[in-house]
């Protein structure tokens, strides 16, 4: 791989990386093992490794799109590293919800989650923020045409 080539793929996966959730900062106070063991399971309920991997796949797609040039091994071996890693990704999302989530919250959460409406939530989620991304790009590209012909109007009055 050349050095541009290498650039160009170091680029792309911080962008990559960037775009997916943090790890946490280092707390100063042990975790409470009950509230690690909520926040997981609150984690699965939500599909949460699921969806970290579905992102991070797309992403990558996009990213493999818009770089042909860049060997398909090395998007293949970025893929297979970062599925191997989900698991210490969710770990690391542990001390966040801990941080902004009590003990009491997080069982609510568990529990509307178990509920088949909490089910449906997950499951309809994706295409909720899917059409609403699809909403405020139609939405804005009106404000945008009002805007644009606003101005066009004002110039020749």
């Amino acid at each position: 791989m050349s050095f541009v080539r290498s650039l160009a793929a170091a680029l792309v996966l911080g962008a990559v990386f960037a775009a997916a959730p943090c790890g946490a900062q280092q707390t100063s106070t042990p975790l409470d093992s009950t509230k690690v063991a909520t926040i997981h399971r609150l984690l699965d309920l939500t599909k949460a490794p699921v969806m970290m991997a579905t992102g991070f796949e797309t992403g990558l797609a996009l990213q493999r799109a818009n770089l042909p040039n860049v060997p398909a091994s090395f998007w293949d071996a970025v893929a297979a590293r970062a599925r191997a890693s989900i698991p210490q990704l969710v770990d690391s999302l542990v001390p966040i919800y801990a941080r902004h989530m009590s003990q009491q919250e997080l069982e609510q959460l568990v529990q509307f989650y178990s509920t088949p409406v909490g089910q449906h939530l997950i499951e309809v989620q994706p295409l909720i923020a899917k059409e609403s991304m699809e909403a405020g790009a139609r939405w804005g590209k009106i404000i945008g045409q009002q805007v644009a012909d606003s101005i066009t109007k004002a110039r020749n009055p």
